[in-house]
């Protein structure tokens, strides 16, 4: 982190560089609007067009070389980090590259804005121009904005990454709060966006400051068609305060066990064990009741069922469950449990409890353990798989009723 000063000295110094061609602009637009009052000075009235055209010129000149020390000032510090990021955020350094490829596109056409508006645009094809250049330029600045809503995100998504174990939790409320915030913000930024290109246009102003102010248009699709979206809306807003989920949950939906691979504000993809997706309304999250078996901080825990003959003893089985464990790259080495959780008729139903870390380490942890006891029952203990018996001197069909 760079220190006050530092930062000082970093903007002075990106401020002198971004300075020296917006200077020559300058002093060429201070040069010719001091030729006009060679006007005031002597009675040249054959030349007065001439001078009006060079006023012109110069404050053209003058709006260029602000424009273009704002450009450069912005480009020199957007390179800057994007050599910082380059390492250790690649995804971040190319969204801010094309960030600031994005702004060359908006200086373009801010300057030739510039140019029409200071020309005067009396001209049918001068207006039209105009009025095109204006829409590129809103709908320009709309695209950075959301660039730059896009490099937060993954900002915090390559932090979370590199934290690993260490705060994971921490990372990925961080990350589940910036994805639907920038799901959201982006929703309202194209709202925006349109809205203000409408206001562009004398024809259509009304329509674009209705849907600014949202007063006439959003009432009338709310009450149409919009209704579960701005309810979906709403709860995406709702799950990004509270978090009672988060990108990486093990989530129990409907039965279905998954892995919460994305939230958007009006859908969470689950990924199931069998590589599926499950997409449920996040409207479900807030109305619905369902498992969260990562919601307790720095480790996530899980229980996996076996079931076992009665002539099966426990302490062999628990003793091979440690060993798995401690020779698992996935246990963060806090829960290991084997108890017998219940009695049936047929079989002795065993539960085990595991934790990891993350979701991702729990599911395979998970799957782990069941290889290796079934493989540890089939290897030494083959006769205590669960089987149905019967009483000696009766055959299967005397049990019945018929």
């Amino acid at each position: 982190m760079l220190s006050n000063k530092q930062l000082t000295q970093l903007l002075k110094r990106n401020m002198l560089r971004a300075a020296k061609l917006p200077l020559i602009y300058f002093i060429i637009g201070l040069a010719l609007i001091v030729l006009t009052y060679i006007d005031d000075l002597f009675p040249l009235t054959n030349w007065k067009t001439l001078f009006d055209f060079t006023d012109k010129i110069g404050n053209i000149f003058i709006a260029l070389g602000v424009l273009t020390f704002f450009y450069k000032l912005i480009v020199l510090l957007c390179r800057r980090y994007e050599k910082k990021l380059i390492e250790k955020h690649s995804v971040a350094a190319l969204i801010v590259k094309s960030l600031r490829k994005g702004l060359r596109v908006i200086f373009i056409l801010v300057a030739l804005n510039i140019i029409i508006t200071f020309i005067g645009p009396t001209k049918f094809y001068l207006v039209l121009a105009n009025n095109i250049v204006n829409v590129f330029i809103i709908a320009s600045f709309g695209w950075v904005t959301i660039q730059i809503l896009y490099t937060f995100e993954a900002i915090v998504y390559q932090n979370m990454i590199r934290l690993g174990q260490k705060n994971h939790e921490r990372a990925k409320a961080l990350y589940t709060k910036a994805h639907i915030i920038r799901n959201i913000a982006t929703v309202i930024i194209i709202t925006i966006t349109i809205a203000a290109i409408l206001m562009s246009f004398s024809s259509v102003r009304n329509i674009g400051i209705s849907l600014l102010a949202s007063a006439g248009f959003l009432t009338a699709i709310a009450g149409l068609a919009a209704q579960k979206t701005l309810f979906s809306l709403f709860s995406g807003l709702q799950i990004a305060i509270a978090q009672p989920i988060k990108i990486g949950d093990i989530v129990v939906v409907e039965k279905e066990s998954g892995i919460i691979e994305e939230i958007t504000f009006t859908y969470v993809t689950l990924k199931l064990g069998d590589k599926r997706r499950l997409i449920v309304p996040i409207s479900y999250f807030s109305e619905k009741s369902f498992e969260n078996w990562s919601h307790e901080r720095n480790s996530l825990r899980s229980s996996i069922l076996f079931y076992v003959d009665y002539m099966m003893p426990i302490e062999p089985m628990r003793a091979e469950l440690n060993r798995i464990l401690k020779n698992s790259t996935f246990w963060d080495g806090k829960a290991s449990k084997l108890l017998v959780a219940n009695l049936t008729e047929q079989a002795v139903e065993i539960r085990i409890q595991v934790s990891a870390t993350n979701a991702d380490n729990l599911s395979d942890l998970r799957a782990e353990v069941r290889e290796k006891i079934l493989e540890f029952l089939r290897n030494h203990y083959p006769h205590c798989l669960p089987m149905l018996r019967t009483s000696p001197g009766i055959t299967p069909h005397e049990t019945g009723t018929s």
